[in-house]
Protein backbone atom coordinates (compact mmCIF):
# COMPACT_ATOMS: atom_id res chain seq x y z
CA UNK A 1 0.00 0.00 0.00
CA UNK A 2 1.37 3.50 -0.94
CA UNK A 3 0.49 7.04 -1.78
CA UNK A 4 0.53 5.99 -5.68
CA UNK A 5 -1.81 3.39 -5.12
CA UNK A 6 -4.39 5.42 -3.61
CA UNK A 7 -4.08 7.83 -6.15
CA UNK A 8 -4.62 5.17 -8.61
CA UNK A 9 -7.50 3.98 -6.27
CA UNK A 10 -8.71 8.13 -6.78
CA UNK A 11 -8.51 7.82 -10.66
CA UNK A 12 -6.09 11.17 -9.91
CA UNK A 13 -5.05 11.46 -13.41
CA UNK A 14 -8.49 12.59 -14.39
CA UNK A 15 -9.18 15.13 -12.10
CA UNK A 16 -8.17 18.25 -14.17
CA UNK A 17 -11.70 17.79 -15.74
CA UNK A 18 -13.08 18.38 -12.65
CA UNK A 19 -11.61 21.32 -11.65
CA UNK A 20 -11.84 23.45 -15.23
CA UNK A 21 -15.82 22.81 -15.08
CA UNK A 22 -15.54 24.36 -11.99
CA UNK A 23 -13.22 27.07 -12.19
CA UNK A 24 -14.24 28.15 -15.21
CA UNK A 25 -17.78 29.09 -14.49
CA UNK A 26 -16.95 30.89 -11.36
CA UNK A 27 -13.92 32.78 -13.26
CA UNK A 28 -16.67 33.59 -15.61
CA UNK A 29 -18.64 35.38 -12.81
CA UNK A 30 -15.41 37.25 -11.64
CA UNK A 31 -14.58 35.38 -8.47
CA UNK A 32 -11.27 36.30 -7.31
CA UNK A 33 -8.27 34.33 -8.27
CA UNK A 34 -7.67 33.34 -4.56
CA UNK A 35 -10.82 32.04 -4.25
CA UNK A 36 -10.28 30.74 -7.58
CA UNK A 37 -7.04 28.51 -6.44
CA UNK A 38 -8.93 27.43 -3.18
CA UNK A 39 -11.94 26.10 -5.20
CA UNK A 40 -9.90 24.19 -7.99
CA UNK A 41 -7.70 22.39 -5.04
CA UNK A 42 -10.81 21.70 -3.34
CA UNK A 43 -12.60 19.98 -6.59
CA UNK A 44 -9.04 18.62 -6.95
CA UNK A 45 -9.61 16.72 -3.77
CA UNK A 46 -13.46 15.96 -4.11
CA UNK A 47 -12.54 14.87 -7.03
CA UNK A 48 -10.01 12.15 -5.85
CA UNK A 49 -12.06 10.95 -3.32
CA UNK A 50 -15.33 10.85 -5.07
CA UNK A 51 -13.69 8.57 -8.02
CA UNK A 52 -11.85 6.58 -5.47
CA UNK A 53 -15.49 5.50 -4.40
CA UNK A 54 -16.49 4.78 -7.71
CA UNK A 55 -13.81 2.25 -7.80
CA UNK A 56 -14.58 1.16 -4.46
CA UNK A 57 -17.56 0.10 -5.27
CA UNK A 58 -17.50 -1.08 -8.53
CA UNK A 59 -14.45 -4.04 -6.69
CA UNK A 60 -16.82 -4.65 -4.00
CA UNK A 61 -19.78 -5.02 -6.36
CA UNK A 62 -17.88 -7.41 -8.36
CA UNK A 63 -17.97 -6.22 -11.30
CA UNK A 64 -14.14 -5.08 -11.44
CA UNK A 65 -13.66 -8.56 -10.14
CA UNK A 66 -14.57 -10.38 -13.61
CA UNK A 67 -13.40 -7.45 -15.62
CA UNK A 68 -9.37 -8.52 -17.07
CA UNK A 69 -8.82 -4.29 -17.97
CA UNK A 70 -9.01 -3.74 -14.04
CA UNK A 71 -6.61 -6.84 -12.91
CA UNK A 72 -3.70 -3.96 -12.46
CA UNK A 73 -5.74 -1.47 -10.15
CA UNK A 74 -4.84 -1.58 -6.63
CA UNK A 75 -8.15 -3.60 -5.17
CA UNK A 76 -7.61 -6.02 -7.83
CA UNK A 77 -4.01 -6.80 -7.26
CA UNK A 78 -4.56 -6.70 -3.62
CA UNK A 79 -2.12 -3.24 -3.23
CA UNK A 80 -5.17 -2.00 -0.73
CA UNK A 81 -7.25 -3.82 1.22
CA UNK A 82 -10.80 -3.01 0.91
CA UNK A 83 -11.05 -2.31 4.50
CA UNK A 84 -8.75 0.29 4.15
CA UNK A 85 -10.19 1.76 0.96
CA UNK A 86 -13.70 2.20 2.93
CA UNK A 87 -11.83 3.98 5.73
CA UNK A 88 -10.43 6.38 3.92
CA UNK A 89 -13.03 6.90 1.43
CA UNK A 90 -16.08 7.16 3.77
CA UNK A 91 -14.35 9.50 6.18
CA UNK A 92 -13.02 11.64 3.14
CA UNK A 93 -16.20 12.05 1.24
CA UNK A 94 -18.28 12.97 4.21
CA UNK A 95 -15.13 16.21 5.49
CA UNK A 96 -15.14 17.21 1.83
CA UNK A 97 -19.18 17.52 1.46
CA UNK A 98 -18.88 19.50 4.47
CA UNK A 99 -16.26 21.82 3.09
CA UNK A 100 -18.46 22.40 -0.03
CA UNK A 101 -21.37 23.59 2.30
CA UNK A 102 -18.77 26.12 3.79
CA UNK A 103 -17.90 27.28 0.19
CA UNK A 104 -21.67 26.83 -0.77
CA UNK A 105 -22.58 29.62 2.20
CA UNK A 106 -19.77 31.85 0.98
CA UNK A 107 -21.66 31.97 -2.27
CA UNK A 108 -22.86 35.44 -4.53
CA UNK A 109 -26.33 32.42 -4.41
CA UNK A 110 -25.79 30.73 -1.29
CA UNK A 111 -29.38 28.87 -1.33
CA UNK A 112 -29.14 27.49 -5.02
CA UNK A 113 -25.71 26.93 -4.34
CA UNK A 114 -26.60 24.76 -1.62
CA UNK A 115 -29.15 23.40 -3.85
CA UNK A 116 -27.15 22.55 -6.41
CA UNK A 117 -24.32 21.02 -4.20
CA UNK A 118 -26.97 18.61 -2.49
CA UNK A 119 -28.56 17.71 -5.99
CA UNK A 120 -24.83 17.31 -6.94
CA UNK A 121 -23.56 14.55 -4.33
CA UNK A 122 -27.16 12.72 -4.16
CA UNK A 123 -26.60 12.15 -7.99
CA UNK A 124 -23.08 11.05 -7.29
CA UNK A 125 -23.39 8.45 -4.97
CA UNK A 126 -26.55 7.91 -6.94
CA UNK A 127 -24.45 6.63 -9.83
CA UNK A 128 -21.33 5.35 -7.91
CA UNK A 129 -23.49 2.81 -6.15
CA UNK A 130 -24.06 0.78 -9.46
CA UNK A 131 -26.80 2.44 -10.90
CA UNK A 132 -24.42 2.60 -14.07
CA UNK A 133 -23.69 -1.18 -14.36
CA UNK A 134 -27.40 -2.42 -13.75
CA UNK A 135 -29.30 -0.10 -15.73
CA UNK A 136 -29.20 0.42 -19.39
CA UNK A 137 -29.42 4.81 -18.27
CA UNK A 138 -26.89 4.75 -15.89
CA UNK A 139 -25.26 7.85 -17.67
CA UNK A 140 -27.61 9.64 -16.50
CA UNK A 141 -27.25 10.38 -12.72
CA UNK A 142 -23.73 11.52 -13.56
CA UNK A 143 -24.23 13.36 -16.24
CA UNK A 144 -27.21 15.03 -13.67
CA UNK A 145 -24.41 14.99 -11.08
CA UNK A 146 -21.57 17.21 -13.31
CA UNK A 147 -24.50 19.78 -14.52
CA UNK A 148 -25.35 20.16 -10.69
CA UNK A 149 -21.87 20.74 -9.98
CA UNK A 150 -21.59 23.12 -12.75
CA UNK A 151 -24.27 24.98 -11.23
CA UNK A 152 -23.34 25.13 -7.83
CA UNK A 153 -19.72 26.58 -9.21
CA UNK A 154 -21.88 28.87 -11.24
CA UNK A 155 -23.57 30.08 -8.29
CA UNK A 156 -20.84 30.83 -6.30
CA UNK A 157 -20.03 33.98 -8.56
CA UNK A 158 -23.18 34.56 -10.22
CA UNK A 159 -26.57 35.56 -8.65
CA UNK A 160 -28.73 33.95 -11.08
CA UNK A 161 -28.38 31.37 -14.02
CA UNK A 162 -29.84 33.93 -17.17
CA UNK A 163 -29.37 32.42 -20.89
CA UNK A 164 -25.77 31.99 -20.73
CA UNK A 165 -25.93 30.06 -17.72
CA UNK A 166 -28.52 27.27 -18.72
CA UNK A 167 -26.53 26.89 -22.10
CA UNK A 168 -23.49 26.55 -19.90
CA UNK A 169 -25.44 23.93 -17.98
CA UNK A 170 -26.37 21.98 -21.37
CA UNK A 171 -23.04 22.37 -22.47
CA UNK A 172 -21.90 20.38 -18.92
CA UNK A 173 -25.10 17.85 -19.34
CA UNK A 174 -24.04 16.91 -23.09
CA UNK A 175 -20.06 16.83 -22.31
CA UNK A 176 -20.56 14.26 -19.38
CA UNK A 177 -23.58 12.44 -21.64
CA UNK A 178 -21.32 11.71 -24.30
CA UNK A 179 -18.24 11.08 -22.31
CA UNK A 180 -19.94 8.23 -20.01
CA UNK A 181 -22.94 7.07 -22.49
CA UNK A 182 -20.48 6.73 -25.14
CA UNK A 183 -16.62 6.87 -24.50
CA UNK A 184 -17.45 4.65 -21.39
CA UNK A 185 -19.40 2.21 -22.91
CA UNK A 186 -16.98 2.16 -25.61
CA UNK A 187 -14.05 1.12 -23.57
CA UNK A 188 -16.31 -1.86 -21.76
CA UNK A 189 -17.49 -3.45 -24.73
CA UNK A 190 -15.15 -6.29 -24.49
CA UNK A 191 -17.46 -7.07 -20.99
CA UNK A 192 -21.13 -6.39 -22.71
CA UNK A 193 -22.37 -4.64 -19.21
CA UNK A 194 -26.43 -5.37 -18.89
CA UNK A 195 -26.23 -1.43 -18.62
CA UNK A 196 -24.20 -0.99 -21.78
CA UNK A 197 -26.22 1.45 -24.06
CA UNK A 198 -24.02 0.55 -27.08
CA UNK A 199 -24.96 -2.83 -27.07
CA UNK A 200 -28.74 -2.02 -26.58
CA UNK A 201 -27.91 0.06 -30.19
CA UNK A 202 -26.29 -2.55 -32.07
CA UNK A 203 -22.91 -1.50 -31.56
CA UNK A 204 -20.70 -5.09 -31.10
CA UNK A 205 -17.23 -6.33 -31.45
CA UNK A 206 -16.89 -9.29 -33.94
CA UNK A 207 -13.29 -10.85 -34.29
CA UNK A 208 -11.77 -11.73 -38.16
CA UNK A 209 -9.03 -13.88 -38.37
CA UNK A 210 -6.36 -12.14 -35.86
CA UNK A 211 -8.07 -8.84 -35.42
CA UNK A 212 -11.13 -7.50 -33.55
CA UNK A 213 -13.28 -5.23 -35.37
CA UNK A 214 -15.73 -2.01 -33.90
CA UNK A 215 -19.00 -2.29 -35.55
CA UNK A 216 -21.05 0.38 -34.41
CA UNK A 217 -24.32 0.14 -35.82
CA UNK A 218 -27.54 2.59 -34.93
CA UNK A 219 -24.79 3.77 -31.92
CA UNK A 220 -22.83 5.58 -34.27
CA UNK A 221 -25.93 8.57 -35.11
CA UNK A 222 -26.82 8.40 -31.28
CA UNK A 223 -22.69 9.40 -31.22
CA UNK A 224 -22.84 12.23 -33.47
CA UNK A 225 -26.30 13.36 -32.22
CA UNK A 226 -25.06 13.70 -28.88
CA UNK A 227 -21.88 15.53 -29.68
CA UNK A 228 -23.23 17.79 -32.39
CA UNK A 229 -25.61 19.03 -29.40
CA UNK A 230 -22.66 19.68 -27.37
CA UNK A 231 -20.74 21.80 -29.75
CA UNK A 232 -23.59 23.87 -30.28
CA UNK A 233 -24.36 24.82 -27.00
CA UNK A 234 -20.64 25.70 -27.12
CA UNK A 235 -20.99 27.79 -29.95
CA UNK A 236 -23.67 29.69 -28.40
CA UNK A 237 -21.67 30.41 -25.77
CA UNK A 238 -19.23 31.72 -27.83
CA UNK A 239 -21.57 33.96 -29.64
CA UNK A 240 -22.13 35.32 -25.86
CA UNK A 241 -18.96 37.37 -26.00
CA UNK A 242 -17.06 36.49 -28.92
CA UNK A 243 -13.66 38.07 -30.10
CA UNK A 244 -11.03 36.81 -32.17
CA UNK A 245 -9.29 34.48 -29.70
CA UNK A 246 -11.99 32.87 -28.75
CA UNK A 247 -13.11 32.33 -32.35
CA UNK A 248 -9.22 31.17 -32.61
CA UNK A 249 -9.92 29.04 -29.70
CA UNK A 250 -13.23 27.52 -30.76
CA UNK A 251 -12.25 26.75 -33.90
CA UNK A 252 -9.33 24.74 -33.24
CA UNK A 253 -11.06 22.19 -30.16
CA UNK A 254 -14.23 22.02 -32.09
CA UNK A 255 -11.94 20.70 -35.23
CA UNK A 256 -10.38 18.53 -32.83
CA UNK A 257 -14.01 17.41 -30.96
CA UNK A 258 -15.57 16.64 -34.60
CA UNK A 259 -12.01 14.59 -35.87
CA UNK A 260 -11.65 12.23 -32.62
CA UNK A 261 -15.71 12.10 -33.12
CA UNK A 262 -15.28 10.39 -36.36
CA UNK A 263 -12.09 8.36 -34.94
CA UNK A 264 -14.69 6.81 -32.31
CA UNK A 265 -17.79 6.32 -34.39
CA UNK A 266 -16.40 4.76 -37.44
CA UNK A 267 -16.04 1.20 -38.19
CA UNK A 268 -12.44 -0.21 -37.43
CA UNK A 269 -10.38 -2.43 -36.06
CA UNK A 270 -10.99 -2.50 -32.16
CA UNK A 271 -8.02 -1.41 -30.10
CA UNK A 272 -8.33 -0.55 -26.63
CA UNK A 273 -5.04 1.40 -25.82
CA UNK A 274 -5.99 3.74 -29.02
CA UNK A 275 -9.30 3.84 -27.99
CA UNK A 276 -8.32 5.00 -24.59
CA UNK A 277 -6.05 7.85 -25.40
CA UNK A 278 -8.73 8.79 -28.56
CA UNK A 279 -11.43 9.19 -25.78
CA UNK A 280 -8.80 11.35 -23.61
CA UNK A 281 -8.05 13.60 -26.46
CA UNK A 282 -11.91 14.33 -27.10
CA UNK A 283 -12.55 14.90 -23.77
CA UNK A 284 -9.31 17.47 -23.06
CA UNK A 285 -10.67 19.10 -26.46
CA UNK A 286 -14.25 19.00 -25.15
CA UNK A 287 -13.20 20.66 -21.54
CA UNK A 288 -11.27 23.09 -23.20
CA UNK A 289 -13.53 24.87 -25.51
CA UNK A 290 -14.93 25.86 -22.48
CA UNK A 291 -12.58 27.96 -21.91
CA UNK A 292 -14.23 30.28 -23.73
CA UNK A 293 -15.67 31.70 -21.29
CA UNK A 294 -12.68 33.39 -19.50
CA UNK A 295 -9.94 35.56 -20.57
CA UNK A 296 -6.90 34.80 -22.26
CA UNK A 297 -4.70 34.45 -19.43
CA UNK A 298 -6.99 32.62 -17.29
CA UNK A 299 -7.65 30.28 -20.30
CA UNK A 300 -3.76 29.79 -20.45
CA UNK A 301 -3.42 28.96 -17.24
CA UNK A 302 -6.24 26.53 -16.86
CA UNK A 303 -4.86 24.85 -20.03
CA UNK A 304 -1.48 25.01 -19.12
CA UNK A 305 -2.54 23.29 -15.64
CA UNK A 306 -4.23 20.61 -17.00
CA UNK A 307 -2.14 19.48 -20.05
CA UNK A 308 0.94 19.29 -17.58
CA UNK A 309 -1.18 17.63 -14.82
CA UNK A 310 -3.34 14.95 -17.29
CA UNK A 311 0.08 13.69 -19.26
CA UNK A 312 2.32 13.82 -16.13
CA UNK A 313 -0.11 11.88 -14.32
CA UNK A 314 -1.05 9.29 -15.99
CA UNK A 315 3.15 9.19 -16.60
CA UNK A 316 3.61 8.63 -13.16
CA UNK A 317 0.54 6.23 -12.12
CA UNK A 318 0.10 4.30 -15.17
CA UNK A 319 3.48 4.84 -17.46
CA UNK A 320 0.61 5.77 -20.73
CA UNK A 321 -0.25 8.59 -22.14
CA UNK A 322 -3.75 8.31 -21.65
CA UNK A 323 -5.82 6.64 -18.25
CA UNK A 324 -4.90 2.94 -18.01
CA UNK A 325 -8.48 2.26 -16.97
Amino acid sequence: MSFKDYLRLFRAQTAPATVILVVTPFLHGGGSWLDAFLLGVFALAFHWWSFGMNSLQDYVGGWDKVDPSKAHHPLSRGAIKVEDGIRVIHWGLPILFSLGVLFSLRGVNPLWALACWGLFYAWAMSYNMGLSKVSVLGFMPISVCFTMMGGWAWFLSHDGLGFTGWVWLGYVFSTILFQISWSGHLKELEIRERGNLLVKLGARLEVQGWEVWFKPGYAAVYGWAVKLLNLFLGYVLLIQSWNLWRILLFGLMATLMLDFLSELTKRRVYDRPRELLNMSLEEISTIYLALIMVEPFEALVLGGFGVAYFFLFNRWLWRTAYPKV
